[in-house]
C-alpha cells in the first residue's frame, strides 16, 4: 500500500520520470514531489511511466491562512449575462472595414444631429410657456364691466364734456362724474396751474352769488326752499336749482328731470333755457372708470347735454355752435377690465382740421370677449390676480377688437352745370355734369351729425380662457434621444447599402 500524506498549505503538480531496468542502469525512478510527500513502490518493479494520482485538497481555515474561493461560480455568472447580449453584438476591429463613403455617412449624420438637437431645443423653449387659449360659451349673468379710461380733448373745454351711458337693458347714467376726473388744459395741452384754477373758481362764485343775491330780492325772508328728499338733516334748504342739483348728486339721484320740475329751477329759467355756448381756448383730460353691466350698449362724448325723457336719450345742443365742437382726441388707455397690453384704441390720435370737414362724429364699434387668465398667464400686473375658492390663480378681464369710423360735419359740394352738346341738326342734347371741374361751384354742405366720440360696444357670447403651456424637460429628452438614434441608424443604412452594392459589382 502506498502511504500518501498531503499539505493543504503548498500544493504542486507531480512530476514524472521515465528509466530503465532494475540494475541502476537506465533505470527509472519516480521522482518525489516538492510538498513533501512520499511514495514508495515495490522493489524489483520494471521501470516505466509513473502517475501519482492527485488527490481533491480540503477547504477550511488551516494554520496557512487558507480561504473560500468563488472563482469557479463567476464564470457561469458571465457566460449567462453575455447570453443576454443580443442586441448589441461586438465584432473585433480585425474584422471591420473603414471606408471613406463611411467617413462622410458619419460627418453628414453628426452635422444633421447637431441641427436638429438645436432645432429641438429652440422649439421645447418656444412652446414651453406659450399662450395656449381655451373657448367656451359663457353663460353668466348678472355681471359688472369696469372701464378703464385716460383720454386727452386738446379743443373741449371740461365744462362742455359729458359722458353719457345708454345699454340695451334701458339703463341710463348720464354726466358720469363721481368716479371720473376732468384736468383743465390750455390749448397747447399744458394743465393749468392751481392759481388759475383758483381765479377761475373765484370768478365763478362771484357770478354765483351775484345770482343768488337778484333772486333773493323776489323771496320773503324766510323762505326755505325744498330739496325734494335729497336733504342730509331736517331743516336742510336748498334754495337754488343749484343746490337742489347737488343734492341730489351727492344722493346718486337722477338729476335731469329737475330743471322740468324744481320750483327753484323754474323759477330761475332752467326749463326754458337755451342751451350754453361753447367755451374755447381749452382743453380737458378725462381720466378714471366707470362700471357698466356687462351687455351691449354704448358710452359717448358728444356735443350739448343728455336727458333722459320717458326711457329714451336725448341730447339737447345748440346747432348753430356744432362747428366749435372740436371732437380731437387722444386716447391714452381704454381697457374693458384690467388691462393686458392688447388694448387696440391705446395711442390713438385723432385730430379734426379745416381739411376733413373742422369736426365731425367719431365711431368706434367695439366686439367684447371675455377673457380669464390662469395661474401665471397674465401679462399685466401680477398683484391684481387673485386665488379663488378653489385655489386656482385666475383673472377676468374682457379683450376686444375695434372697426372705426368718421363722418364729417361738414363736405365739400358742388354745383350742377349743363352742356349743350351739337349734334344732328334735328334734334340737341343736354349732358348733365357733377363734379370738380373749372366751371364748379363748390361750396360747404353741412351733414345731418352730432359732432362727437361714440364708442359702440357689443359683447361676444363666448368667453377665451388663457392659460401657459408647460413641456417637461423629459419630453426634449426623449426627442433628443430619438433624433439621435433614427438619424445614426439611418445613416448606417444607407452606408450599408451603398457599400453592398460597390462591392457586388
Amino acid at each position: 500500500m502506498a502511504d500518501n500524506s498531503y499539505n493543504n498549505a503548498n500544493y504542486s503538480a507531480p512530476s514524472y520520470s521515465y528509466g530503465g531496468g532494475a540494475n541502476g542502469a537506465g533505470g527509472g525512478a519516480y521522482a518525489a514531489p516538492s510538498n513533501g510527500s512520499s511514495s514508495t513502490t515495490a522493489a524489483g518493479d520494471a521501470g516505466g511511466l509513473r502517475r501519482r494520482s492527485a488527490a481533491t485538497p480540503q477547504y477550511g481555515m488551516g494554520s496557512g491562512g487558507g480561504g473560500y474561493d468563488d472563482s469557479k461560480y463567476q464564470k457561469p455568472r458571465r457566460a449567462v449575462v453575455e447570453k443576454l447580449d443580443f442586441m448589441f453584438p461586438k465584432v473585433d476591429r480585425e474584422f471591420t472595414v473603414k471606408t471613406k463613403g463611411g467617413g462622410v455617412a458619419s460627418l453628414v449624420a453628426t452635422g444633421l444631429v447637431t441641427f436638429l438637437i438645436l432645432a429641438e431645443v429652440i422649439t421645447w423653449m418656444a412652446q414651453n410657456g406659450a399662450e395656449v387659449s381655451r373657448t367656451y360659451v359663457d353663460n353668466s349673468l348678472g355681471k359688472k364691466m369696469r372701464v378703464n379710461m385716460n383720454i386727452t380733448f386738446p379743443g373741449l373745454a371740461c365744462d362742455d364734456l359729458h359722458l353719457n351711458v345708454i345699454d340695451i337693458a334701458g339703463d341710463h347714467q348720464l354726466d358720469i362724474q363721481d368716479t371720473l376726473k376732468k384736468k383743465k388744459l390750455h390749448k397747447n395741452g399744458q394743465p393749468m396751474t392751481r392759481d388759475e384754477l383758483d381765479v377761475e373758481t373765484n370768478l365763478h362764485r362771484k357770478q354765483q352769488a351775484e345770482k343768488e343775491r337778484i333772486l333773493k330780492e323776489k323771496l320773503p325772508d324766510d323762505y326755505c326752499g325744498p330739496c325734494y328728499g335729497a336733504s342730509e338733516n331736517e331743516g336742510q334748504c336748498c334754495q337754488t336749482c343749484d343746490n337742489v342739483v347737488e343734492a341730489y348728486t351727492k344722493k346718486k339721484w337722477k338729476t335731469d328731470m329737475l330743471k322740468f320740475t324744481a320750483e327753484q329751477c323754474i323759477r330761475e329759467g332752467r326749463d326754458h333755457q337755451d342751451a350754453k355756448k361753447l367755451i374755447r381756448n381749452q382743453g380737458c383730460l378725462l381720466s378714471g372708470y366707470m362700471m357698466l353691466n356687462r351687455v351691449s350698449g354704448n358710452f359717448h362724448i358728444a356735443m350739448g347735454e343728455g336727458i333722459e325723457r320717458d326711457g329714451r336719450h336725448i341730447q339737447t345742443f345748440n346747432p348753430e355752435d356744432a362747428p366749435n365742437f372740436n371732437a380731437s382726441h387722444i386716447i391714452h388707455e381704454l381697457s374693458f377690465g384690467p388691462a393686458d397690453g392688447t388694448e387696440p384704441l391705446a395711442g390713438t390720435r385723432k385730430i379734426v382740421t379745416e381739411s376733413v370737414g373742422t369736426t365731425g362724429l367719431f365711431q368706434y364699434f367695439i366686439k367684447i370677449v371675455p377673457t380669464s387668465y390662469v395661474g401665471d398667464s397674465f401679462p399685466g400686473n401680477p398683484e391684481l390676480v387673485e386665488v379663488n375658492s378653489e385655489g386656482e390663480r385666475r383673472l377676468e378681464t374682457n379683450r376686444y377688437f375695434i372697426t372705426e369710423r368718421f363722418n364729417p360735419l361738414m363736405s365739400e359740394g358742388y354745383e350742377d352745370y349743363t352742356t349743350r352738346v351739337e349734334g344732328d341738326s334735328k334734334r340737341h342734347a343736354i349732358e348733365m355734369k357733377h363734379g370738380k371741374n373749372d366751371q364748379d361751384q363748390h361750396h360747404k354742405i353741412r351733414n345731418s351729425v352730432l359732432p362727437g366720440i361714440f364708442f359702440i360696444y357689443e359683447i361676444y357670447p363666448f368667453a377665451v380662457e388663457i392659460s401657459k403651456n408647460y413641456v417637461p424637460f423629459t419630453h426634449l429628452l426623449i426627442r433628443i434621444m430619438a433624433t439621435v438614434g433614427g438619424v445614426f441608424t439611418l445613416a448606417r443604412w444607407a452606408d450599408s447599402i451603398i457599400y453592398d452594392r460597390r462591392n457586388h459589382r
